[in-house]
């Protein structure tokens, strides 16, 4: 079991708001944490949640006090580090072209995978409820799991 395991904002998402496939989420949650993995997540990846929560509020599919105690929950989740570095930024530029993803913030997450995987020489998972990007990949990233 690796000590490392990256989460795209759409899995961190599915923990906190009840959606499709949330059970499966908080048991990777509950698993992450019981095996004292450590969260690697891009830079910008707090940014997304809150962003979908704002647009959750702002839809009125949370209530205003609900849409902050989320993102007052989100902030304490446990073993969280944010990478930034030019490493990251060249890698993530890299896989967007190799994919030809249409932006950078998917191929992000990747490059921390594999920045992590370098770095540690433990594998890293990255864990998206997004099929959109499994299929995009073409089964090209043994790494990359998909929620469902």
């Amino acid at each position: 079991m690796s000590n490392y395991i990256c989460l795209d904002a759409s899995i961190i998402v599915k923990i906190l708001v009840q959606e499709e496939h949330s059970e499966k989420a908080t048991a990777l949650m509950q698993k992450v944490i019981q095996n004292r993995q450590l969260i690697v997540l891009p830079p910008f990846a707090w940014a997304e949640v809150g962003t979908v929560l704002r647009k959750k509020r702002r839809r009125n599919e949370l209530a205003v006090q609900e849409a902050d105690d989320l993102w007052f929950e989100f902030r304490l989740f446990p073993g969280i580090e944010y990478l930034s570095d030019d490493e990251l930024m060249d890698r993530a530029w890299k896989i967007s072209r190799y994919f030809d993803l249409p932006t950078l913030y998917d191929a992000a997450y990747l490059a921390v995978a594999e920045v992590i995987e370098e770095r540690t020489g433990e594998a890293c998972e990255f864990w998206t409820a997004d099929e959109r990007l499994i299929n995009s990949l073409g089964g090209k990233r043994k790494y990359v799991m998909l929620l469902q």
